[in-house]
């Protein structure tokens, strides 16, 4: 790693700002081109310990500040005015360092629909191109197999960068909950990497079968290019703002950027493009302390206005969970054990011998179904009645995310977009257990496609002043949010009642199948939480449509500022874990700034 007095001193063709799931990736790319001389600065510290790179310790570095942003958002109203936590990975390959390993797909008709949003390029074949430049798949073994993983082989990538596979060790829940799903007229999904993602199925893992251990940016791509001299990685620094020119003729240029370390101001140069890949919280602030964005919003900050964008921190969306918790009939196996500190120990020797073992994995098992699979048909028709009123208001119809509201509304009523997961957690505490040596589990319902759409924007002009956070939680047009995680907690109470997953359940702890609809809003408004997939505050859409970068992901009104950042461009939520749709950007993202290298663009 380079010191920041000699990051400083040297001139690069890209610098990266964030060094996180997306970043990283990209740096690496383009670093192979021994031509370009590439910077990535990074605020986090490496971190290749057992935190990271174990699977079962995935949950332990979170609200730890050497490894965690812990952003909080602003207090949400309809949710009891709780602030809700989004913990962000501050490390070097960012949040791909503590997710929860999932290396799935989006939908194929998802994907083709950004067309509609005025977003081209971006299809489907294309980003299942890109991922599988990113990916080195792995056949499952036989007891994954038996656990129904995806054996697919054309639906995968041998050859890329990130290590995938299906775990080693499956929970004596999974089989259970395969078949009440099934009993459910869920059907199995032997491949989700086809672009059809509904249905019930194990997933693919961001897992080395070597060693077991998380294949991530850091270890995936950082680390077959680190010893190159053309590239040059500075952690633990913050970038406080990208140093633009004055604007000429409506275009302003990146010359460089100024950073923080060890409480030091300094700055480096750019001879091509800066690229801001911050993520989602941060992307859009980096952006209003370099003085792109609302020009009412920078007034109020004092910084000078160097492009009006008013799209900057807009149109932030992400996915909302809430939780059910049972208890189990009979003995089994699951996290709750690792709460005995011999036992925990004894599975971390056996992983530590065998690289096998409980350790060696996290949930498998995912769900994914369309609105008419867990909304009943009389419902389905009073909820889509309540929106279609509250999509006539002129503050939408005149919004210029019209077509984003339009495109969200098609998808309620297609039977090939999943509107819902859901995921069994081999786990549960809660107050009041009697039972000596009882086994829990948790099952988790969340909403893919909330209507939900908040802000996120600088509060000072110091990078070290959190950004503020307002992901509106369960404001929607015609309530359909609630209206949506009601019936997908009812129908959860459906499945924990039904086929084997049913006989082993003793009983639901909360909430229960008994509560009233008013019982059960309240507890939604009490638990309802971020599923940690922040995205769009730096939409990919026409600047009409408040747009803050087009479709080569350069900043509107720049010459040579792009944002390739995790998951900001989104222009509308993803009915998937985003992991791999990152990884895919990366690599389309070094596509089309290769193109501009040989067309000689003028950046």
């Amino acid at each position: 790693m380079e010191s920041a007095s000699a990051f400083s001193r040297q001139v690069f063709d890209y610098i990266i700002v964030g060094g996180g799931n997306t970043g990283l990736a990209l740096a690496s790319i383009l670093s192979t081109d021994p031509g370009v001389r590439v910077g990535v600065i990074e605020a986090g510290l490496r971190k290749d310990d057992e935190m990271i790179l174990l699977p079962g310790m995935i949950g332990k570095p979170l609200n730890n500040p050497d490894y965690d942003w812990s952003f909080l958002t602003k207090p949400q109203i309809l949710a009891k005015n709780r602030r809700i936590p989004i913990p962000r990975g501050k490390v070097l390959g960012g949040s791909s360092a503590l997710n929860y390993m999932a290396y799935t797909r989006g939908s194929r008709i998802e994907f083709n629909d950004w067309e509609k949003l005025g977003v081209t390029g971006w299809d489907w074949s294309t980003i299942r191109d890109a991922v599988n430049a990113a990916e080195a798949w792995s056949p499952p073994s036989d007891y994954a197999k038996l656990h129904n993983a995806d054996n697919v082989a054309h639906n995968h990538g041998r050859h890329g960068y990130v290590k995938t596979t299906a775990y080693s060790y499956y929970y004596d829940l999974v089989l259970p909950f395969f078949d009440s799903m099934n009993k459910m007229g869920v059907a199995t999904n032997y491949s989700e990497a086809s672009g059809d993602l509904i249905g019930i199925w194990t997933y693919t893992a961001s897992i080395d079968p070597q060693t077991n251990t998380r294949s991530y940016s850091t270890n995936a791509y950082y680390d077959r290019v680190s010893s190159q001299p053309n590239i040059v990685c500075l952690t633990g620094a913050f970038v406080s703002r990208v140093v633009m020119s004055d604007s000429k003729e409506g275009v302003s240029r990146a010359l460089g950027v100024e950073f923080y370390s060890s409480g030091q101001l300094f700055s480096a140069s750019v001879r091509r493009e800066v690229i801001i890949s911050a993520g989602a919280l941060q992307t859009p602030q980096l952006l209003e302390l370099s003085g792109i964005g609302n020009p009412n919003i920078l007034r109020k900050l004092g910084i000078p206005l160097k492009i009006d964008l008013p799209g900057v921190g807009e149109n932030f969306q992400d996915h909302f969970t809430v939780t059910l918790g049972a208890e189990l009939r009979s003995n089994h196996v699951t996290a709750d054990d690792l709460s005995t500190e011999s036992f925990a120990q004894a599975r971390l020797q056996e992983y530590r011998d065998t690289r096998r073992g409980m350790l060696s994995s996290t949930l498998s098992t995912l769900v994914f179904i369309p609105t008419s699979a867990f909304v009943p048909a009389d419902k389905m028709k009073s909820m889509i009645e309540a929106l279609d009123r509250a999509l006539q208001d002129p503050a939408i119809r005149n919004s210029p995310y019209k077509q984003w509201y339009d495109l969200q509304r098609q998808w309620l009523e297609n039977d090939g977009v999943a509107q819902l997961e859901i995921i069994l957690f081999p786990s549960y505490t809660h107050v009041g257990c009697t039972r000596e040596n009882a086994k829990h589990y948790t099952m988790s319902v969340f909403l893919q496609h909330a209507w939900s759409r908040g802000t996120v924007h600088a509060t000072s002009a110091s990078v070290f002043d959190p950004p503020e956070i307002d992901p509106a939680t369960l404001d929607s047009p015609g309530d359909i949010g609630m209206v949506m995680l009601l019936e997908a907690v009812k129908y959860a109470f459906k499945v924990m009642q039904t086929g084997t997953l049913g006989d082993l359940t003793a009983k639901i702890i909360e909430p229960l199948p008994t509560w009233s609809d008013d019982q059960l809003r309240d507890y939604i408004r009490s638990m309802v939480k971020s599923a940690l997939h922040p995205i769009g505050t730096a939409s990919m859409l026409p600047r009409s449509a408040n747009g803050v970068v087009d479709n080569d992901l350069k900043v509107y009104g720049t010459s040579n500022l792009r944002v390739v950042s995790d998951a900001s461009i989104f222009p509308i939520h993803l009915g998937t874990h985003p992991q791999a749709t990152l990884d895919s950007l990366a690599h389309r993202a070094a596509e089309i700034i290769k193109v501009d290298q040989k067309a000689g663009a003028k950046l």
